[in-house]
């Protein structure tokens, strides 16, 4: 801490009339150091916000330059947080920067990835040299749930889990989650997808519990990543301070930074809107699906979902009712034996395979208790009705299909939604192009099933490092549901049909990225997207719900949208970190090691921006006209400005007016820090409520004099107390279920089974590591800001004197502290601000 008071050796005599006004308290911690050249300052600012080092690890070779910064970032972030998150836009090669953090590090490796995606991370492994053991997402999904976290040795090397298509756990709720939550405990972890955000924003808070403790962003304005979760449908996400642990760059970014790379050019997609079945139906079908009343409070969820399966085909249709005919005649059945239906009734009408979070949250809604609604048999004569009138006939949509495949011959994935929808089609085309068709585990070359892998290797030779395939054997039109959309490398296709929309455009994304990557041989690709006709679009709503979703995940920082037109085009959020990076990087400036070094520059532009240290946090405040925000994406454009600017010296000030109008936003955020140590930003914490039985076993301790039992205590409350990741949470939830007593002794072993917990007993003390002034030479920056206090008495605890004429007592906040004149005299402050005079 720095000495911020003096003893006097004798006793102290002044007058009232000779002292002068106090500062803000915390002004005298926020200090400027040595005037550095306004590149030099720039670099110490960029590379205390991105928590880069002032050296960067050596890459590895394979990497191309584009993939070099998320190289370095990542290894800083790993090393600052425990993990991180890799959302790239699709096509920028995740899969090779996430080895390389892998191969840098030099931990033990463990890689999880979906099932379809293991040949491809195996033999990439193979080819860069990087050795790890692959588990499937499937295999977590089958995982006992009871396991817990074992003790490890912390002299051990933290292990690596990379998480491929990392979207996937982003439901807390699943076993998967809870499966990997654990294995995180005493892991470092480095999540990978393109597509972080599907349908709100706290999935990506979600992810981020993976090796986050609830408040560990407390000092960078997120006090709880639980509450944060909880409100992010109303309330925009703290887009800086996830920025911290998240490397999201769009492709328009790394384009314009690095050009030269190779991607193939894109158009806007053709739309063609068609109906599966002869128009006239069209609108008195969707209306009988529209009466349904399914039981339970999912009646609307089940409905949307038939009205999906219409259209997109009617054995799609009809297969989905008739397992909703039988589902009715088992809630029949059900009523008049006085049995309640599970979750085996409920997978007939949802088995799992295409919509697996549909699935779980159709559950609970459709068999939950206080909604029983009607017996379902009104439904079963409507289906009944409904099923006669869906026997085979004119299909416009798959003829449209057909057409445009004949018509533009193209090496083609067709993207559908349900897998009868596939098989569907796969017999449409089977005389028409050579098709091939995957669903689930299963595959067709032409009539013939083969393996999985056979068939994308006979669509994508190239792209999969396969050989040619026979004549006979080659596939130009790939039909597959979206568990082919995550991750494969398929850009020997020149052309993505949009067959079926998905509810998310997060898994639009996924589709087209099957083909838009670096190494795609053709020069143009193409985009089709099936629309529903507009009777049946305006029941499904489906283009409102996808330009929904396309807002949230802006505003939870996705690195690139897909809209159902084409790429979208706006402002990736995250996009100002790799700007701050460059400017990091540029020109390698040497850093002074003295922190609060400070630089002017001569700009149109009248602002100071200061980064400040709180500890292991690191902050960016703006001033400008007198008011200071928090806001380091404002901050990183007045830095690039600034690196270039011409230099002038710095008028000491206007520094000191920007620090003062910065101090409330400080004062603010410690004041967080300070509140969240008791989880005041969530009671409804599960630790706080075993905090008493920790506390009687700790006076037990010291009326016994067990020192040592007293220390482990007092660590086990502070861990109670503060917050936890999702493992940890997830295993002290499984000590509360269990039917013994709850003894001291167990919280102890559940605590010291845990990583080593950083307790921190104060609230960081406010550092300055950087500032830049910028504003035309000669003029203040902020006029009213920088005049100086009034002169005013500070007078003793005894009877306060009276002030001379014109001048007037100040208020508390603004005393100074005595100067080199009266070095009798100590002024103590603390960290946030209270003030004690002793002599």
């Amino acid at each position: 801490m720095r000495p911020i008071s003096t003893h006097s050796a004798t006793s102290p005599r002044i007058l009232a009339e000779s002292l002068r006004p106090l500062e803000e308290p915390l002004a005298l911690l926020v200090t400027a150091g040595p005037e550095v050249t306004p590149p030099t300052a720039c670099r110490a600012a960029a590379l205390a916000l991105l928590d880069l080092p002032h050296r960067s690890c050596p890459a590895p070779d394979w990497l191309q330059p584009h993939q070099t910064p998320a190289h370095t970032r990542l290894l800083a972030i790993v090393d600052r947080f425990g993990g991180a998150v890799l959302a790239d836009a699709v096509g920028l090669g995740k899969s090779y920067i996430a080895l390389a953090v892998a191969k840098s590090l030099g931990a033990p490796l463990s890689v999880v990835v979906p099932a379809v995606l293991v040949p491809q991370w195996r033999g990439l492994m193979d080819r860069v040299g990087v050795a790890g053991l692959l588990v499937t997402h499937e295999s977590l999904s089958r995982r006992a749930s009871s396991d817990g976290p074992t003790r490890r040795s912390v002299k051990d090397p933290a292990p690596l889990l990379i998480v491929d298509e990392a979207h996937r756990f982003r439901e807390p709720g699943t076993l998967r989650y809870r499966a990997l939550a654990r294995l995180a405990v005493w892991a470092r972890v480095l999540l990978v997808t393109a597509t972080p955000v599907h349908n709100r924003p706290a999935d990506l808070l979600h992810l981020l519990r993976l090796f986050l403790r609830d408040d560990a962003l407390v000092g960078l304005g997120v006090p709880s990543l639980t509450a944060a979760a909880r409100t992010a449908a109303s309330a925009p996400l703290a887009l800086p301070a996830l920025a911290r642990i998240v490397v999201a760059r769009s492709r328009r970014r790394v384009v314009q930074a690095w050009a030269g790379l190779p991607f193939p050019a894109r158009e806007a997609a053709t739309l063609i809107r068609a109906a599966t079945v002869e128009p006239h139906l069209v609108s008195s079908v969707a209306e009988s699906l529209r009466q349904l009343e399914p039981p339970g409070g999912a009646a609307a969820l089940v409905r949307l979902t038939l009205l999906r399966q219409f259209a997109s085909s009617i054995p799609a249709l009809t297969h989905s009712l008739r397992r909703y005919e039988a589902f009715c005649e088992l809630r029949l059945e059900a009523a008049r034996t006085d049995r309640q239906l599970g979750s085996r009734e409920f997978r007939r009408l949802f088995p799992p395979g295409d919509e697996p979070c549909l699935q779980l949250a159709f559950l609970p809604l459709l068999l939950g208790e206080g909604h029983p609604g009607p017996d379902g048999a009104g439904d079963l004569e409507t289906l009944r009705s409904l099923l006669q009138r869906l026997r085979p006939g004119p299909d416009p949509k798959a003829d449209a299909l057909e057409q445009l495949l004949t018509a533009r011959p193209a090496r083609t994935i067709v993207f559908t939604t349900a897998a009868a929808t596939v098989h569907h089609l796969r017999r449409r085309l089977l005389r028409k192009v050579r098709v091939g068709a995957v669903t689930g585990r299963s595959g067709w070359l032409a009539g013939d099933r083969a393996s999985r892998q056979d068939v994308i290797a006979a669509f994508a030779p190239r792209a999969q490092r396969a050989p040619p395939p026979a004549a006979a054997c080659v596939v130009d039109v790939l039909i597959a549901t979206d568990l082919l959309s995550e991750g494969l490398d398929l850009q020997d296709a020149e052309r993505v049909v949009h067959y079926d929309l998905p509810w998310s455009p997060a898994r639009v994304a996924q589709r087209v990225g099957r083909i838009d990557r670096l190494a795609s041989p053709h020069p143009d690709i193409h985009t089709i997207a099936f629309l529903p006709p507009e009777p049946l679009g305006r029941a499904l709503a489906l283009e409102r719900r996808l330009a929904l979703k396309v807002s949230a995940q802006l505003g939870a920082g996705a690195a690139q949208v897909e809209h159902i037109s084409g790429a979208g085009h706006d402002e990736a959020p995250l996009d100002w970190c790799d700007r701050l990076q460059r400017l990091a990087e540029e020109g390698g400036t040497a850093v002074p090691p003295l922190p609060g070094v400070v630089a002017a520059v001569a700009s149109s532009v009248t602002a100071c921006v200061l980064v400040l240290r709180l500890g292991t946090d690191v902050e960016a405040i703006v001033v400008e006209e007198g008011q200071a925000t928090a806001d380091a994406v404002r901050a990183t454009a007045l830095l690039e400005q600034a690196q270039r600017a011409a230099p002038r010296p710095v008028d000491q000030g206007v520094l000191s007016a920007a620090v003062r109008a910065a101090l409330p936003v400080v004062r603010q955020r410690l004041e967080t820090i300070a509140m969240a140590r008791w989880r005041a930003a969530d009671r409804d914490h599960i630790g706080r409520r075993l905090v008493p039985l920790a506390l009687a076993a700790a006076r037990r301790a010291a009326r016994s004099g067990h020192s040592e039992r007293l220390a482990r205590l007092d660590a086990l409350v502070s861990r109670l107390t503060g917050g936890q990741t999702a493992g940890e949470a997830h295993s002290l939830e499984a000590l509360l279920t269990q039917r013994a007593p709850l003894a001291a002794q167990t919280l102890l072993d559940w605590h010291e089974s845990l990583p080593p917990l950083q307790v921190v007993t104060e609230a960081p003390q406010p550092e300055l590591v950087a500032a830049v002034v910028l504003g035309e030479a000669g003029e203040p920056a902020h006029p009213a800001s920088a005049k100086a206090p009034p002169e005013a008495i500070l007078v003793s605890d005894a009877t306060p004197l009276s002030a001379p004429p014109g001048l007037h007592r100040p208020p508390p906040h603004s005393l100074r502290p005595p100067q080199a004149a009266h070095p009798e005299w100590s002024l103590r402050v603390d960290h946030l601000g209270a003030r004690r005079r002793r002599p």
